[in-house]
């Protein structure tokens, strides 16, 4: 997906199948398996089917799950930076042409050690995506989400571990969501910059910095924001870009705010009139992508300051790429019934915080 880019708005100026017995027959052709090698031999010794990729496995169609391998049999033939160095693990290698463009989604969340994932275009070196702890913890499984990949290409899907770790795993890979979001043209753009490795977020950040976006309601017309999300490093942490909106009423009103991301999103809307220390949930809500969602008849019961949040549901460096998320709210005053607050723990919230 393209970089979006954003001039900075004042909001107050605004009103399948696979073989493991050998190849099995795709297109462009794959390279020759080396017979001399020996199946079922342990780490040390001769090569494996899988074990390399002259031996990688053949994934004949999708959607593709396989449960029956341990890295630990195999050898380490292969290693990525994505972001740690250093791996001895043993690796196993898949080989998959799809038929035509695509986007693909490895998934390792459910094996039983700390995995690592790694895709080569046509031969060893030419990576065009990586992840070790995609799942995040407490296991550091690996995912990657939508990789864009091209008729006429073999792919070789390598799972890896991280240091020397080794064991179980259950892979899936499926075609991913093709889900296109633009914002409209009468938009408000929410002006942040588009996040980095390294980025300090100084914009709209809420509570992390007491810094928030002030969003000025026109006699209960609607407003449409448009803004950008993902996740980054900040010294040797993940973070997220967190998004906070500012309403602040002079007396009871009710609201309809209705969200849609091109990725899986996460939004709350919040009562802050008594400051960050003690935050009310009105309502929260993770959105598929390019599925629209509305908080209806939200009652802003009394005077005070409410806060609109959004960001991407997980600390996934693959899959809420900076230069690639984006999503849109309306803002629409109206008069219906109160949506009561619910509780949270102050662990919930912080955690809202990066």
């Amino acid at each position: 997906m393209r970089a979006l880019t954003f001039a900075v708005v004042l909001l107050s100026l605004f009103c399948g199948g696979v073989s493991h017995a050998g190849w099995d027959t795709i297109s462009p052709v794959l390279p020759e398996k080396d017979d001399s090698h020996v199946t079922g031999v342990p780490v040390g010794g001769d090569r494996i089917d899988g074990d390399t990729i002259a031996e990688a496995w053949v994934v004949t169609s999708l959607p593709f799950t396989d449960t029956v391998l341990n890295t630990c049999t195999f050898n380490d033939d292969y290693d990525e930076v994505c972001p740690y160095t250093g791996s001895t693990s043993p690796d196993v290698v898949y080989a998959f042409a799809p038929d035509g463009d695509m986007l693909l989604v490895c998934d390792l969340c459910m094996s039983g050690y700390d995995t690592k994932i790694y895709i080569y275009e046509d031969l060893e070196g030419n990576l065009i995506a990586c992840d070790d702890d995609g799942c995040g913890s407490p296991g550091y499984e690996s995912f990657i989400y939508n990789v864009p990949l091209s008729a006429g290409h073999v792919y070789y899907i390598v799972v890896d571990g991280y240091g020397g770790d080794c064991g179980s795993y259950i892979l899936n890979l499926t075609d991913g969501f093709h889900c296109y979001l633009e914002c409209p043209d009468d938009a408000i753009l929410e002006g942040e910059p588009i996040c980095y490795d390294g980025y300090d977020d100084q914009f709209n950040s809420g509570c992390s910095t007491n810094i928030f976006q002030d969003v000025f309601p026109c006699d209960g017309e609607p407003i449409t924001m448009c803004g950008t999300g993902g996740v980054y490093y900040f010294g040797s942490s993940l973070y997220r870009d967190t998004d906070w909106f500012q309403l602040v009423t002079s007396a009871p009103d009710v609201v309809s705010w209705t969200v849609e991301s091109n990725l899986w999103f996460s939004f709350y809307f919040l009562d802050g009139t008594e400051t960050c220390a003690s935050i009310g949930f009105v309502g929260s809500h993770e959105a598929e992508p390019c599925v629209p969602y509305t908080f209806s008849n939200v009652q802003l019961s009394y005077p005070g300051t409410y806060w609109l949040w959004a960001s991407a549901s997980d600390w996934d460096l693959g899959m809420y790429p900076c230069d690639g998320t984006i999503y849109v709210w309306t803002l629409t005053g109206f008069t219906g019934q109160a949506t009561p607050i619910e509780e949270s723990t102050w662990g919930t919230i912080k955690s809202m915080f990066r």
